[in-house]
């Protein structure tokens, strides 16, 4: 009898360990695609890459504070929790603690919006399909329309319909790099001196 109830207090106790390590998982992969999240939202897939990385960090230093039989050194928790919460917080919000952050961030919003609303614009017209999106972040953000259109009527039609549905292109510097495929005709350069007149 008492080697039964040692037997299923060993099974409750290994079950509990596991539903402990899966619920610790879980939490971090959360805690970790939030901070990827963020930071890509905030400046784009490297710092969401960076902002992962921190977290799986934190969280692997946070497991290794378990002893060898399995209990939790409270001094090392301790110490991570205070140092987790500023580092946290200045992910989270990096503009509150470095205001010229806030230039690079608002940059990634513009991206974000032109690229967004010229997606749309591509996918309504079959004529665009082969057509894509770069972008540079320097003084100001550059987008540049790559790719190629059958005419240049069409890439004329394009460009009155970017004018008109893709407000946020005016906070940025829009640029072309498309080829006319009936003459061959490479279309490179600024939309302000290539359309001058269509304004």
């Amino acid at each position: 009898m008492l080697f039964f109830r040692h037997n299923k207090d060993v099974v409750i106790n290994i079950n509990t360990q596991t539903i402990a390590r899966t619920s610790y998982i879980v939490v971090a992969i959360g805690f970790t695609l939030a901070a990827f999240l963020r930071g890509d939202h905030l400046l784009g897939i490297g710092c969401g890459v960076m902002y992962a990385t921190v977290t799986i960090a934190l969280f692997w230093l946070l497991a290794l504070s378990r002893s060898s039989v399995g209990s939790m050194s409270i001094t090392r928790v301790v110490f991570l929790v205070l140092f987790a919460l500023p580092v946290g917080y200045a992910m989270a919000f990096p503009a509150a603690i470095n205001p010229d952050v806030q230039i690079f961030i608002d940059k990634q919003s513009i991206d974000r919006r032109v690229r967004a609303e010229l997606a749309k614009v591509f996918a309504s017209d079959l004529a665009y399909r082969t057509l894509t999106v770069t972008s540079f972040h320097g003084k100001d953000v550059t987008i540049t329309v790559q790719g190629s259109v059958s005419t240049r009527a069409t890439l004329n039609r394009l460009r009155c319909q970017i004018a008109m549905e893709c407000p946020a292109r005016s906070e940025c510097a829009l640029y072309w790099n498309v080829s006319i495929q009936n003459t061959g005709q490479q279309i490179d350069g600024s939309d302000r001196k290539l359309f001058q007149y269509a304004e």
